[in-house]
């Protein structure tokens, strides 16, 4: 009976969707998707001429489809792994819409959801058309008698597809479910505060100091709230001098260490043994340096305003760790950086690939050069000559290498600290591509500002780096943190707030 009938709801994805997530066509459970046949076409021109990740991501989808099809004709649906069905829809129906279907891929796409949403109506003609030329029921019959179909949505990343869809009283809304978090403020920030008074950061005080100390003694001491492995912890009596703390979780994965918190030194206390100039200026870059120096953790991602010193303490910590005085812990220091340009571009540049690559190169030049020299004063006064890291002979051993994102997949990384910088637009999927290319013995920085994310179809909740801190948060090897401030300039701070 009718009322026996399980509901099933019915997406119909556009190109944006399926690029953005190519897995995203067998992602919606039980639920009825419908691919309109034009967004194939759109996928074999990608898959011909989009750039290299695009492409890939079309390849993708092409060869889901493809395995699909082995299940059956996709033209009247095959079952997903979810225990959906799956159509290629090759025909639009306006319903009386001022709709021309064919005039445009975005139309077409439109005009498969409205089928989709009067399909009563198109049930009708359907069934007026079977018995004229004795062919088999349309698939959507059969469906009809099968499920109760509920709400018909049309899935985009284009937000003026979604406007002009719902001008024709199309539902339509963003694909979702690659989104870990509902809104921005529930985004992982990988720090917390933690009043206590006057007695409390004393007593806290004069232990943390010295040594590690272990979670059950703070928490007789204040009650701390539930934390995630390397979340960094200010404890807050209202001074100007906080108590500064990263917390470790104890555990098997940890060599049975019970949990513990771990002193972060104040970037006033920082010792500056081996004279290195370039040291922390406020909490969050002293919690991402003992972060980023921390042998145990194998990925950190940094985000934060431009001028928060991500890409700065990133390198500080990659040239530490490689020109130390003893043993290295890694071979080299790799900086991964993606060619987006602002403003109009710029078109093909002369010269080979370091050539070419060279103007993307800058900013790390300029912060290498910053370390290397002690800091701005220095490098103004330049009353000397002066090499803390001796940079220039790093780069001549090619133990500093900057380098192209696009040239990342198929590599091995052993050895290696890997800074890849401006991942704001990267996508979920790139990421994958570019964490594992990790080897042995290789740490990971990712850094990015996701108010200045720079593709259409990406936003602060669906970018690449908020996919990885929130699907990495939690893992003992893993440690992210927010960079709230602006320590470039007052000038530069001010504009990262008011424009």
């Amino acid at each position: 009976m009718a009322k026996d009938r399980e509901v099933r709801k019915v997406f119909v994805p556009d190109t944006s969707v399926i690029l953005h997530d190519p897995r995203s066509i067998v992602s919606f459970e039980n639920n009825i998707v419908a691919v309109p046949i034009r967004v194939l076409d759109e996928l074999d021109d990608h898959k011909r001429r989009g750039d290299p990740n695009t492409a890939a991501a079309a390849r993708q989808a092409i060869r889901i489809l493809d395995a699909l099809c082995e299940k059956g004709p996709i033209h009247r649906g095959v079952e997903t792994p979810g225990g959906g069905l799956l159509f290629v829809d090759g025909e639009g129906f306006t319903n009386g819409m001022s709709l021309d279907a064919e005039a445009s891929v975005d139309n077409f796409i439109i005009s498969v959801a409205a089928k989709w949403r009067s399909r009563q109506e198109w049930i009708q003609r359907q069934r007026g058309r079977s018995k004229k030329n004795g062919s088999e029921e349309d698939i959507v019959v059969n469906l009809d008698r099968r499920f109760t179909l509920s709400t018909v949505a049309l899935i985009t990343k284009d937000i003026n597809l979604r406007v002009r869809a719902r001008s024709y009283r199309v539902a339509a809304q963003d694909y979702l479910r690659d989104r870990a978090v509902a809104s921005e403020d529930q985004l992982y920030t990988g720090i917390v505060r933690i009043p206590i008074d006057q007695d409390q950061f004393q007593e806290i005080g004069r232990t943390l100091s010295q040594k590690p100390m272990l979670a059950e003694e703070i928490a007789e001491i204040v009650d701390l709230p539930e934390l995630l492995p390397n979340q960094c912890v200010i404890f807050d009596e209202s001074g100007d001098r906080p108590l500064l703390a990263i917390y470790k979780r104890g555990g098997e994965e940890e060599g049975g260490e019970p949990s513990r918190f771990v002193y972060v030194p104040r970037p006033k206390q920082q010792p500056r043994s081996g004279n290195k100039g370039v040291e922390p200026r406020n909490a969050e870059q002293a919690f991402a340096y003992a972060l980023l120096m921390d042998p145990t953790i194998k990925l950190v991602t940094l985000s934060g305003i431009a001028g928060a010193g991500k890409t700065l303490m990133g390198l500080k910590a990659g040239l530490d760790q490689l020109a130390a005085d003893k043993t290295p812990r890694f071979k080299k220091l790799t900086v991964y950086r993606p060619n987006v340009e602002i403003g109009e571009k710029l078109g093909a540049l002369k010269g080979g690939l370091k050539q070419k690559f060279a103007p993307w190169a800058t900013p790390i030049h300029d912060d290498l050069e910053l370390l290397d020299m002690g800091g701005e004063t220095e490098m103004f006064e330049v009353k000397k000559e002066r090499s803390i890291y001796g940079v220039n002979s790093l780069r001549e051993a090619e133990r500093i290498v900057i380098d192209p994102i696009n040239y990342i997949q198929g590599r091995t990384l052993h050895y290696t600290y890997v800074i890849v910088d401006e991942t704001q637009n990267f996508r979920p999927g790139d990421m994958k591509k570019v964490i594992t290319r990790a080897g042995k013995g290789t740490k990971m920085v990712l850094t990015g500002d996701v108010t200045q994310i720079e593709s259409p179809f990406l936003d602060a909740l669906t970018n690449g780096l908020s996919h990885v801190i929130e699907r990495f948060k939690g893992r003992p090897i893993f440690a992210h943190l927010t960079m709230p401030k602006s320590e470039r300039s007052d000038l530069a701070e001010l504009a990262a707030q008011l424009l």
